[in-house]
């Protein structure tokens, strides 16, 4: 492996300019891991050329594109469905159009907004009627496009849901780069920057944004010589802090004064006379908010264009290349062998390194779209990955990518072409689809690939339906509570990984003959004041309320309470505004993930049990049931573990739901049942999402007990899983306990679970088995513990020994 990697890497070099000088990576470029990627078809109808866009604001995808007739057409579907629904726009394209650049965006307000050039490099501009709909209004002149040619049109969407429209205008008194700015408040446009960059002896072309994780403007553009193309060029930077309005270097210091010229602007990168022909760049920013820009350039006097990147690493600009190709670049648009500009994306890797992903059709892999991927960009060497996305030729396409789900979900959807041209059609005519590739998919691939025999799983019938004695279930309790409240812990003691640890001693402590568990945890929440975490909304920090719950209703001691009772008010003085959307900036203010289904409801449940305000009750119903609407499958009856998930699919083809997810949930669940008034309107829905959910319970049980991680495909993960089983077998036991299940159907289930729980304790109490913190199906050490873990385990004997004993345990909701 190591000696076909060598035979591989490849040296390249540049020359810099004297103030920006660097050497370039080697590059090893390694076999790619096949991996699964999903096709959704848009329309059978045909798609011109490189115009088209893709866009997602909310739950809602759209998709912009010139159709084979010239019509411009918009299309929609709801994230996670399979299904796109088209329009015919009022608006189209000319024959003597080029048409090309496309430029499509969705306001904050959730205001639809499309740009493209036609001939003479008129600047095309309209926006939907209405929020969300795919009907367009008549044209529309923005600002300064009524005297000039504007091209190369790029807008962007900012933290605020503003827009910034940035693009090249010739006037009578002189060329440049323009940027603009959309009020959503006011539904107009405004000038930030008349000219940002001016044109002299060279042209600033090709030029982008981007906005880091900080609200820092990254902007980059080429300096087009007017000569010959084998001139020399430039690739320029300039950031801004205050939305364009004033700009400075990569150093942020001194401010620059605009507009920026060849003379004043920093070059990132000078390249040689015989660099060959420059193509169009694109910029993107790290979690570190360094800008990276990629492109193609040929370099040392080769005839072949190489893929290339820059990254600026805090100090000065470095350089990477991640392809060797062997075809000429002919600067032709409609015969490049490659998309003239590739897509550039970042994220944090495996080990939270730095990552990328550059994306790009290449004629070398037949037209296919191509993706390079480095999971760790600042090695010594980073080693490329370079793989086929999709099977059909995109023709002369580029692929257009959806910034949003990258942003939110770190998922690359892209608008490519969905087959190979119809006989007698065009290369530049054929259906377009959607194909979203994951990098944690990716990952998953790899660990298979490189694990490829599943773990040897026992199903001993004998060992598996032992009878369960309810002195054995006790002891195993209080060996595993015990050893769990004596080892060292670093995290917060209010904290959600610990409260379940909590929430199970407490119900064990009901069990046994000795206080030392009730009364370790008394002294330790005092320690604590009864306090929670800082975050006011987030549900994870209410957990541990639960406990603090269980203790006052054991002792009567109002004051155990009176934080979390001040804590709850707070908030409903002031409740989270957020919509219920994964990925934007405070969405976790709400119940937007799964888990929270088990850490937050029942801690709201506690509140009005004990005070009677029906505020606390309102609140965690109206809640609870957003969540439900936002991320349960009522044709699995599993729970997504946020939206992220929707799109994506187990290599079985099947839909991702999590075990310890869903296990949170079920053990959420018979806990509000436990507390919810069963007289109220809604109680008789949380039985059948009960219900139901039991039934998809049962179905994903393994022959030996347990759960895999992923529910619907275990062969694609082959550990077993502790904690999800755990809370698995809690909601089963608890159900049979208190009559919701059949005992003919779900009592030998959940004794096999129990009994395979039980052989993941070692003699000395530790649990093993259970998946680390995470969000997802993972691989992980069969050693593995953790106290949420031990905490589902102790639910679940509690609720064993009932079984075993016929005494179920307490509800509270009894009229």
């Amino acid at each position: 492996m190591n000696s076909a990697r060598a035979l591989l890497t490849l040296f390249f070099s540049i020359a810099f300019s004297a103030l920006h000088s660097a050497q370039p990576s080697s590059i090893p470029v390694r076999a790619a891991v096949p991996d699964s990627t999903r096709i959704l078809p848009i329309s059978g109808d045909t798609a011109v050329g490189t115009r088209h866009a893709l866009f997602t604001h909310r739950r809602t995808q759209y998709a912009a594109f010139f159709a084979a007739d010239s019509t411009l057409v918009l299309a929609r579907r709801a994230i996670g469905s399979d299904t796109w629904e088209t329009h015919s726009t009022r608006h189209a394209i000319t024959a003597s159009d080029t048409a090309n650049a496309l430029a499509f965006v969705v306001d904050g307000a959730g205001f639809l907004h499309v740009a493209w050039t036609g001939s003479g490099d008129t600047l095309n501009y309209t926006r939907s009627v209405s929020t969300e709909s795919l009907e367009l209004g008549p044209l529309q002149p923005l600002p300064g496009s009524s005297d000039s040619r504007l091209t190369a049109p790029f807008f962007l969407l900012q933290a605020n849901g503003d827009l910034l429209f940035l693009h090249h205008r010739d006037t009578t008194a002189g060329s440049g780069l323009t940027l603009h700015r959309y009020a959503i408040s006011t539904g107009t446009w405004s000038s930030v920057q008349e000219k940002l960059v001016a044109d002299d002896a060279r042209r600033a072309a090709s030029a982008t944004l981007a906005f880091d994780r900080y609200g820092m403007l990254h902007l980059a553009w080429i300096w087009q010589a007017t000569g010959a193309a084998s001139t020399p060029r430039d690739i320029a930077y300039a950031r801004s802090a205050d939305g364009g309005e004033t700009w400075t270097g990569s150093d942020g210091l001194k401010p620059l004064a605009l507009p920026l010229t060849a003379a004043t602007a920093e070059r990132a990168l000078s390249l040689v006379e015989n660099a060959g022909p420059l193509t169009q760049s694109t910029i993107a920013a790290d979690n570190e908010g360094h800008p990276l820009i990629a492109g193609w350039w040929a370099s040392d006097g080769s005839a072949f264009p190489q893929l290339h990147l820059l990254r600026h690493n805090g100090n000065e600009w470095q350089l990477q290349s991640m392809t060797h190709r062997q075809t000429r670049l002919t600067g032709e648009k409609n015969a490049a062998p490659i998309s003239p500009r590739p897509l550039l994306y970042c994220s944090r890797g495996v080990k939270n390194d730095l990552a990328a992903y550059l994306v790009y059709r290449d004629d070398e892999q037949a037209g296919r779209t191509v993706i390079a991927s480095c999971e760790n960009i600042a090695a010594t060497p980073p080693v490329w990955t370079v793989k086929k996305l999709n099977d059909s030729s995109l023709g002369t396409c580029e692929p257009a990518a959806d910034p949003e789900l990258w942003r939110r979900f770190k998922q690359l959807h892209l608008l490519v072409s969905a087959a190979a041209p119809t006989p007698g059609g065009s290369l530049a005519s054929r259906p377009l689809a959607s194909l979203i590739w994951s990098p944690y998919l990716e990952r998953m691939a790899t660990v298979r690939a490189s694990n490829p025999d599943p773990i040897p799983l026992s199903s001993d019938d004998a060992k598996l339906d032992r009878p369960l004695v309810p002195v054995d279930i006790l002891a195993l309790l209080e060996r595993a509570a015990d050893w769990q409240l004596a080892a060292p812990y670093k995290r917060d003691l209010r904290g959600w990984e610990i409260a379940p640890f909590y929430i199970g001693a407490l119900e064990v402590s009901r069990l046994s003959s000795s206080p030392r568990l009730a009364s370790a945890l008394s002294a330790r929440f005092e320690d604590l004041k009864w306090s929670t975490r800082s975050s006011r909304y987030h549900a994870d920090d209410h957990c541990v309320i639960q406990a603090y719950a269980e203790l006052h209703r054991r002792s009567g001691d109002r004051s155990a309470m009176a934080p979390s009772l001040a804590l709850f008010d707070q908030i409903l003085a002031k409740p989270a505004l957020t919509p219920l959307d994964w990925g934007y900036k405070f969405a976790q203010d709400r119940w937007t993930w799964c888990d929270a289904l088990f850490m937050a409801p029942a801690s709201w449940l506690d509140a009005y049990l004990l005070t009677a305000d029906r505020r606390y009750l309102d609140f965690m119903n109206s809640e609870w049931w957003l969540t439900t609407d936002a991320l349960f499958s009522s044709a699995d009856g599993l729970f997504f573990r946020d939206e992220s998930f929707l799109d994506l699919r187990e290599p079985n083809g099947r839909r991702i739901y999590w075990s310890r997810g869903n296990g949170w949930v079920v053990a959420g669940l018979a806990r509000v049942l436990s507390r919810f008034p069963r007289d109220h309107v809604d109680y008789p829905r949380y039985v059948r999402l009960y219900e139901r959910m039991m039934e998809a319970v049962l179905a994903t049980q393994q022959s030996d007990g347990l759960w895999r991680p992923g529910l619907l495909d275990p062969a694609a993960h082959s550990v077993i899983e502790s904690s999800g089983s755990g809370f698995n077998c809690y909601a089963l036991a608890w159900g049979l306990n208190h009559g919701l299940l059949d005992r003919t159907r779900f009592e030998p289930a959940t004794r096999r679970a129990w009994n395979a729980l039980a052989a993941c304790v070692n003699s000395d109490g530790r649990l093993e088995h259970v998946q680390p913190v995470g969000s997802a199906p993972a691989n992980f050490s069969p050693t593995h513990t953790d106290a949420f873990g031990v905490g589902a385990l102790l639910l679940a004997g509690s609720e064993i020994h009932a079984l075993a004993t016929g005494r179920p345990s307490p509800v509270y909701n009894q009229k």
